[in-house]
């Protein structure tokens, strides 16, 4: 596809930033909570410098029958923490206007740049190679990482103060041996800013490029909530309140290649509600609040690596997937917890099929010790009431759910388990104080049919509950008695922690379909709309300020037979309230509505509909214009273009001029594929 004029469309510090232990953050002061993290004496990693890192010596390629992983030593490596991003003067300074004369990559002129600048933090993330050790008992890496670390520095904010961060490409021109491709556009997940700043996935820039993308952190609804309100901090209709973000590469076809080799981080915007501290401060709900402390990214994926090479490195293996399971960037860490509770932002980065049905496992082991797990965000947003998941009293709670195979009903696939799918974000609690010291917990995926290569046959460590497989483990929790100088427990989690915004009433009800070419086309694509992605014409236009009703429809026939693919649906910039859920059971020709599982009643960005089924989701669009996108969140999916954009225009006239260019678009598309001559 060529890539658009981004024109047509509406550092300092590196060294500072690294993993930092647990142990050393607490023992610079716990109670300083987020700013004790960011100081450059706890660093304990320090990422090489650019230029200094030399490729692989092969690449690290796929095999078939695919070549297991060397062995590891389980819970060997304790859970590192993704250090800070630091807040430093850019030079030269950012500017409304694209500095191509500096070397900025050209975009449109920032929105609103007048409201929100200037920026109350800003920070400067080199994409560039680096090497990651993912466990103890492996050599290096070689990765592509935000200023050189994997995962990428985690990057604090608050609502009502706003952020630039500058994006500077220095990868290497000539992808190094890799299956990387050195250019980048970085996507915020699922931030409420410019489409200038989104990422679009066709403003790619080269390598000695950079490009600041201004993200204000406000609410949705700026435009009718313009005065700080009671509700937060800023404008905004402080109900829209976010708070887990994450960022990545989003390039057009090469997303999955980037985000393999380690481009993507999290980003946490705090409020009156969520301070990023735990003091009975006002508005506070006084959740585990404590960056690194008590407050505790985990960040998913899996990777597959070659063996130990003269290089005395074992590289990860250039594809999807893999047979080893990784937490913040270390293979089944452990983590030793107080006897209090906790705070874990869970997010998966995938990059194609995997979900985690994640269940929390006790001394009991399995099948009866799933323990408990609080979910009380679903992507970034706080759910009304908070959500207990287990497989005793709350287990009709779970969403690891699916069709029953002979009965039009919906059955519980993983009792107990809270499903992550690509892209997702689940903030739960977990309150370690129902358990005595010494305590051991286990985070697995509980799924069936899908483990990791830990050693030859799997073979359990010692002191593993009864029923628990090795190879189903995450991550381990090791409970030991609260310290006097660690903080004191929170209070009880509170029974409401938001109220929703009202539900809009939709000016506009509109279907995007899911398909895929038959098996006999070459290229053979994903499409939506029957459309590939183009960045030049748009699949839908949206006024500012409407409300719109979308059906996601994973139940089009494909050209030779019925869908048998699922996608993890992500729409770009606004939020949505799930109405209905559907889904087409054995027998059947019609889609069944069916109820809509507890987690997914909330606000949230990405929606998986398995084939045959379909989702009714509404939302506004507000306070900005452009271009924006909506495509499954599995990788090899949107790089195989299963991903169109919509555009936010004006006004009506806008979008008859919009709607004629998409028909005349669609008239020459159709013409082509009948053969006719398009002028």
């Amino acid at each position: 596809m060529p890539k658009k004029q981004a024109s047509n469309r509406q550092g300092v510090g590196e060294k500072t930033e690294g993993t930092v232990s647990r142990r050393t953050v607490l023992k610079t002061g716990a109670v300083a909570g987020a700013v004790a993290v960011v100081a450059p004496n706890i660093v304990t990693r320090t990422a090489q410098a650019q230029g200094s890192v030399p490729q692989p010596l092969n690449p690290c390629l796929p095999t078939v029958p695919a070549t297991p992983s060397p062995s590891h030593t389980p819970f060997l490596d304790e859970l590192p923490i993704p250090m800070v991003a630091i807040d430093h003067p850019l030079s030269p300074q950012p500017t409304e206007q694209a500095n191509t004369n500096a070397d900025e990559a050209d975009r449109a002129d920032h929105q609103r740049w007048a409201q929100f600048t200037p920026a109350h933090i800003t920070s400067e993330l080199e994409a560039r190679a680096s090497t990651h050790r993912f466990h103890s008992n492996f050599g290096e890496t070689y990765i592509w990482g935000f200023n050189g670390v994997y995962p990428g520095p985690m990057i604090l904010n608050r609502y009502g103060q706003s952020t630039i961060i500058r994006f500077r490409n220095s990868l290497p021109p000539n992808g190094d041996n890799t299956f990387g491709v050195p250019q980048i556009t970085i996507h915020l997940h699922n931030g409420h800013h410019g489409s200038e700043s989104d990422g679009f996935a066709a403003d790619f820039f080269d390598s000695g490029k950079w490009k600041d993308n201004l993200y204000p952190n406000v609410y949705a609804g700026i435009e009718a909530f313009p005065n700080p309100n009671p509700g937060g901090n800023g404008v905004g209709d402080a109900r829209e309140k976010m708070g887990t973000f994450w960022y990545h590469d989003h390039r057009q076809e090469k997303t999955l290649n980037s985000n393999v080799l380690g481009l993507n981080g999290m980003y946490i915007v705090y409020d009156r509600t969520d301070p990023g501290h735990e003091h009975p401060s006002a508005g506070s709900l006084q959740l585990p609040g404590l960056y690194g402390v008590t407050d505790i990214p985990i960040i998913l994926t899996e990777k597959r690596f070659c063996a130990l090479d003269a290089q005395g490195r074992n590289e990860m293996v250039n594809a999807a997937g893999g047979d080893k399971w990784v937490v913040n960037g270390k293979i089944q860490p452990r983590f030793t917890v107080r006897n209090r509770k906790y705070r874990f932002r869970i997010l998966s980065t995938g990059p194609t099929t995997a979900q985690w049905d994640l269940n929390l496992i006790g001394p009991a082991g399995l099948p009866n010790g799933i323990e408990t797990m609080t979910v009380i965000a679903t992507d970034a947003n706080f759910l009304e009431h908070p959500i207990p998941v287990d497989a005793g009293v709350n287990a009709g709670n779970t969403n690891a759910i699916e069709r029953h195979p002979t009965l039009p009903q919906m059955i519980i696939e993983t009792p107990g388990a809270v499903r992550v799918n690509v892209a997702e974000r689940y903030d739960v609690i977990i309150d370690f104080g129902k358990y005595a010291p010494g305590t051991q917990l286990f985070l697995i995926d509980g799924g069936a049919g899908r483990t990791q290569n830990v050693n030859p046959g799997n073979v359990n460590p010692p002191g593993m509950p009864p029923g628990l497989n090795i190879g189903k483990v995450l991550m381990r929790f090791d409970v030991v008695n609260r310290e006097t100088w660690f903080p004191q427990d929170t209070p009880p989690i509170p029974e409401t922690l938001c109220t929703y915004p009202a539900d809009c009433e939709p000016d506009v009800f509109f279907t995007w379909n899911f398909t895929r070419d038959p098996a006999n086309a070459n290229p053979r694509f994903f499409r939506i709309n029957d459309r590939v992605f183009n960045p030049d014409v748009p699949q839908h236009c949206v006024i500012k300020g409407t409300c719109e009703e979308w059906f996601i429809n994973n139940n089009t026939p494909n050209a030779d037979g019925p869908t048998n693919w699922a996608h993890p649906v992500h729409i770009h910039f606004e939020e949505f309230q799930t109405l209905k859920r559907w889904a087409l059971f054995a027998g059947q020709t019609v889609q069944t509505e069916v109820p809509v599982p507890a987690l997914m009643t909330g606000r949230k960005d990405v929606t998986k509909v398995e084939p045959g089924e379909g989702t009714t989701l509404r939302m506004q669009f507000r306070d900005y214009l452009g271009d924006y996108l909506i495509h499954c969140h599995n990788m090899a999916h949107e790089d195989a273009f299963m991903m169109v954009h919509w555009v936010i225009v004006p006004d009506a006239a806008a979008k008859a001029i919009c709607d004629a260019e998409i028909a005349k678009a669609n008239a020459e598309y159709e013409a082509k594929m009948r053969g006719e001559e398009v002028s």
